[in-house]
C-alpha cells in the first residue's frame, strides 16, 4: 500500500526535525514495515515545463522533427519523433542529465547530449511513460502534451503537475491484521500516538439533505451486513477530476477514470472504507436490497466479466435484478457512465470471511474486496460517505442530496472490555515502565482506561475491536511497540534446566530408524488415505481424494504400491526399503475427538514395514536377517508377517506396546589405540554373515569390532575389517598377526573360505 506524505499532514502535522524517510523509519519501527521511500519531486529533478516555439523538419530523417523548446531562461534545440509536436505546445522536457526511462522499459539512467542523425539535441521532449507518470490523454508515439497547465516556460515538472510529495510504500503484509491501517487516517493515527502530537480528527460533515427522493434499503442477511449506509445525489455533471485529485490517485498508483469515481477512490485511500455509486437511472428504483445470490442468477462486472453467481455470494440487488457483487465489483448494469446525471452512493461494512470466500470462488480480488476481507470498524462506513457528499459538493457544482442519508444497522457491536493487572503486563514486558506510562500509551492509541492500579479496566476502541485486540495479552505488543523494542533490554530468561522426558515407544522408533538407515536401507513416506481393499477400512467423512477415501489399517498396500514401482525402475539392482508409520484401527484408541471428551479416536498404532529383493534370491533372508539384527540392538522381540511379492519379500510388524528395553550405560574411552586389519574373501552362497562373525569371534577375545566395507555377491566376495584392542596395553603386530592366521584358517576349515 502506498502512502502520500501530503495525505498525512492533512491529519498530522509531523515534527519538524522529522524527514519523510525518518517517518518511514518510525513506522517501521513501532508499526508497519515500510518497503520503500519515494520522493517524486527529487526523481523528476532537472524536468521543466517547456514551450515549443518552433517545429521544422529533419534534414536527414522522415519521421523525426527539429523543435526549439523555450524552457524559461533560454531555448534549446532538441531532435524529437513525437508525432503530436507542434509549435504553441508545452512539453515535460528533460535537459541534459536529468534520469529518464527510455520508451518506459528501461532502468532509470541520466540523459546525455546526442547527435542523432547528424544533428545535436540538448534534451528531450518526454512521454509520459519516460518519466513514470500516468497519462489519461496519452497518445502512441507522441510526447506529453501540458498545454492545459497555466505554468510558465522553466516551471519545474513537478511543480506543475503538483508531484511535489513522498510516497511511503507499506508492505500489505504486515497490515493484514490491522484492518485500521488501510487508510492515510489509520496510519496518521498511529503517528499521533507515537509522537505524542494532536490528530486531526475528521469532521462529522452535515448533509443537508432535499428528500425529493426517497431510498430504501433493506438488509436480508445481517449476519453478513453490518452496517449499509445509502444517499441520493442528484445534479451531477459527469467530467474530469480535478488535476490535483487525478495526481494524487495517480501517484498512489491508481488510474483516475472520472470525478464521481475518483472520488469513491480517493476517500477510500484517505480512510480505508471502500464505496461504490449506482446510476439511479439504471435501477429499477432507489429501493436497495442487500441479500444472497439466487440459483443460477448471473451478474455481469464493471470489467465486462459474466460471473455465475453462487448461493453464499452477497449481493446488492434492486427490486429485479443483481447489481453489485457486494465489497467486490459493481455490475455494468449500474455502472456510472458519462451520462450519469444521479447516483446512489454506498458506504457499507461486509463480512470478511463472506467477501473472501466469494472473491475467491468468482477469481476477483479488488481493492475494495482486500480491504474487507479486513473486518473493518462499522463507525468508518459513516465517516467515509460524509467525506465523499463534502468532496462531490465541493468538485461538482449544483450537486444535491436528494435523499436522507439512509443507515441501516441492525445491531451494533457490543465493546470488548479486558482487565488488566499492571504487574502482569510489565513482568512480561521485561523492562522497568510505570503504570502511569503504561496508561499513557494506552490512551494515546485510543483506549479507554479506568480504575487504578494495579487492575484497570481497558475499553478497545471500535476500530481496534474487529478480530484485532481480542485479548488481554493484545496488550503487552501494543505497549511494547509504542515504548519501542529498542528500549527494552535484552536478557536470557531464567528457567530450571531439565532432561526431556523419557518416550521409550518413540526412542525404539528412532533406533529402529538409524539401524535400517545405517544399514543402507531407505525410508519411505507414504500418505494415510487408501482405497478400499479389505472392506475394514475408516471411512473418511471429507476425502481430498474420492479414490482415497478411507485410512490405511494396514502399511502393505502403501509398501506394495511404492515397492512394485521402484522395481520397476531399478531393475535387476537391489532394493531395500522401509516406512515407519501410524495404521488406523476401527476400536477404542488413546486420543480423544476433543478436549474433555469421553468419545475416543480410532487406535492408530505404529507398524513397520521393510521390503528387499535381492537378484541372487536372497531377499527373505535379507529381510529376516534385518529383523533378527534389529531384535538384538533394540533387545526386543519382533513378530513380523511376511510376504512374497515381485521377486521379493515384504515383512510388516506390528510395534503397539513395544519400547526401548535395551539399558545404555557410559563406558570410558579407551587409552590404548586399537589396530585394524582388512580380509577380504569369498565364500560359498550359503554362508551368512552371521555364521562368519560367530566364527571371527571365537578365535580371540581382543576382537572388538567386525564391520563389512564392500560386498560383491555374484561372486560371493566379502570384504571386512576387524579391529583389535586391549583395555590395560598396547597390541603388538605379533599378536594380531597370529590372530589373523588363526581367522584366516579357521574361514578356510569351517567354509571352505578363499582370501582373495
Amino acid at each position: 500500500m502506498k502512502i502520500s506524505y501530503n495525505i498525512l499532514k492533512n491529519f498530522i502535522e509531523p515534527p519538524k526535525e522529522y524527514s519523510a524517510k525518518e517517518i518511514a523509519n518510525t513506522l517501521t519501527m513501532h508499526t508497519v514495515e515500510v518497503e520503500e521511500v519515494v520522493d517524486l519531486a527529487e526523481r523528476l529533478k532537472g524536468t521543466v515545463v517547456g514551450l515549443v516555439t518552433k517545429v521544422k523538419d529533419h534534414p536527414k530523417a522522415d519521421k523525426l522533427k527539429l523543435a526549439t523548446i523555450d524552457i524559461g531562461k533560454k531555448s534549446l534545440e532538441v531532435v524529437c519523433g513525437g508525432v503530436n509536436l507542434r509549435e504553441g505546445m508545452k512539453v515535460a522536457f528533460a535537459q541534459v542529465g536529468t534520469q529518464v526511462r527510455w520508451h518506459g522499459e528501461a532502468d532509470w539512467a541520466p540523459l546525455e547530449k546526442a547527435t542523432i542523425r547528424g544533428v545535436a539535441s540538448e534534451g528531450m521532449a518526454c512521454a509520459a511513460e519516460e518519466l513514470d507518470i500516468p497519462d489519461e490523454a496519452a497518445v502512441e508515439h507522441g510526447i506529453m502534451n501540458l498545454t492545459q497547465l497555466e505554468a510558465e516556460p522553466g516551471t519545474p515538472l513537478a511543480e506543475a503537475l503538483g508531484l511535489q510529495d513522498i510516497i511511503i510504500e507499506v508492505d500489505n503484509k504486515s497490515i493484514t491484521h490491522r484492518p485500521d491501517l488501510w487508510g492515510h487516517f489509520g496510519i496518521a493515527r498511529e503517528l499521533a500516538a507515537i509522537w505524542q502530537v494532536p490528530l486531526k480528527n475528521p469532521e462529522n460533515v452535515s448533509i443537508q439533505s432535499q428528500q425529493d427522493i426517497k431510498l430504501q434499503v433493506k438488509i436480508n442477511e445481517p449476519k453478513y451486513c453490518r452496517r449499509y449506509l445509502g444517499i441520493v445525489l442528484t445534479g451531477l455533471r459527469v467530467a474530469s477530476s480535478p488535476v490535483w485529485l487525478q495526481q494524487r490517485l495517480s501517484s498512489l498508483g491508481m488510474r483516475p477514470i472520472n470525478n464521481i469515481v475518483d472520488v469513491t477512490n480517493y476517500v477510500m485511500l484517505e480512510y480505508g472504507q471502500p464505496l461504490h455509486a449506482f446510476d439511479l437511472s439504471k435501477l429499477a428504483s432507489p429501493e436497495i436490497i442487500v441479500r444472497l445470490a439466487k440459483r443460477n442468477e448471473k451478474l455481469v462486472t464493471i470489467d465486462g466479466v459474466e460471473h455465475k453467481l453462487e448461493s453464499d455470494n452477497l449481493i446488492i440487488a434492486d427490486i429485479k435484478q443483481a447489481v453489485a457483487l457486494a465489497g467486490i465489483m459493481g455490475g455494468e448494469a449500474s455502472e456510472v457512465s458519462a451520462n450519469t446525471e444521479s447516483i446512489v452512493l454506498e458506504s457499507a461494512t461486509f463480512d470478511a470471511i463472506n467477501i473472501r470466500q466469494t472473491a475467491g470462488k468468482q477469481s476477483l480480488r479488488t481493492e475494495a474486496s482486500v480491504r474487507f476481507e479486513k473486518s473493518l470498524d462499522p463507525g468508518l462506513a459513516e465517516l467515509a460517505i460524509r467525506r465523499a457528499v463534502e468532496l462531490m459538493s465541493q468538485i461538482i457544482p449544483g450537486v444535491k442530496m436528494a435523499s436522507e442519508l439512509v443507515d441501516d444497522y441492525p445491531e451494533s457491536a457490543e465493546p470488548i472490555n479486558l482487565m488488566l493487572n499492571i504487574p502482569w503486563l510489565q513482568a512480561r514486558l521485561g523492562c522497568d515502565i510505570s503504570s502511569s506510562e503504561i496508561i499513557n500509551i494506552l490512551e494515546r492509541l485510543g483506549f479507554s482506561v479506568s480504575g487504578s492500579s494495579p487492575d484497570v479496566s481497558v475499553t478497545v476502541p471500535s476500530w481496534r475491536a474487529t478480530r484485532d485486540i481480542t485479548r488481554v495479552e493484545d496488550l503487552i505488543e501494543e505497549v511494547a511497540r509504542i515504548y519501542g523494542y529498542n528500549k527494552i533490554p535484552i536478557t536470557l530468561p531464567k528457567f530450571a534446566i531439565a532432561p526431556p522426558d523419557k518416550d521409550a515407544e518413540q526412542d525404539l522408533r528412532w533406533l529402529i530408524r538409524e539401524v535400517l538407515v545405517g544399514a543402507g536401507w531407505t525410508e519411505t513416506l507414504s500418505t494415510s488415505f487408501v482405497g478400499s481393499v479389505s472392506g475394514e477400512e475408516l471411512e473418511l467423512v471429507n476425502p481430498v481424494d474420492k479414490a482415497r477415501a478411507f485410512l490405511r489399517p494396514s502399511l502393505l498396500a502403501s509398501m506394495v504400491e511404492q515397492f512394485e514401482y521402484i522395481r520397476r525402475s531399478a531393475g535387476n539392482r537391489p532394493v531395500k526399503l522401509f516406512e515407519l508409520g501410524r495404521v488406523f484401527i476401527n476400536d477404542s484408541g488413546q486420543y480423544p475427538i476433543k478436549a474433555k471428551s469421553k468419545e475416543m479416536l480410532p487406535n492408530q498404532p505404529w507398524h513397520l514395514i521393510l521390503a528387499s529383493f535381492e537378484p541372487t534370491g536372497n531377499s527373505f533372508r535379507v529381510v529376516k536377517g534385518m529383523i533378527e539384527f534389529v531384535e538384538a540392538k533394540a533387545g526386543v522381540k519382533l513378530n513380523p508377517t511376511y510376504k512374497e511379492l515381485a521377486g521379493g519379500f515384504i515383512a510388516e510388524i506390528d510395534l503397539d506396546g513395544l519400547s526401548l528395553s535395551a539399558v545404555y550405560q557410559y563406558k570410558a574411552l579407551q587409552k590404548y589405540p586399537g589396530v585394524e586389519r582388512d580380509l577380504s574373501i569369498i565364500l560359498p552362497p550359503d554362508v551368512s554373515w552371521e555364521q562368519v562373525t560367530t566364527e571371527v569371534r571365537k578365535q580371540s577375545p581382543l576382537i572388538v569390532k567386525i564391520e563389512v566395507f564392500d560386498v560383491y555377491p555374484e561372486k560371493g566376495s566379502l570384504a571386512f575389517s576387524l579391529t583389535f584392542q586391549e583395555p590395560s596395553r598396547t597390541l603388538k603386530s605379533e599378536e594380531v598377526n597370529d590372530i589373523m592366521a588363526e581367522v584366516v584358517k579357521t574361514l578356510q576349515d569351517k567354509f571352505k573360505a578363499i582370501v582373495r
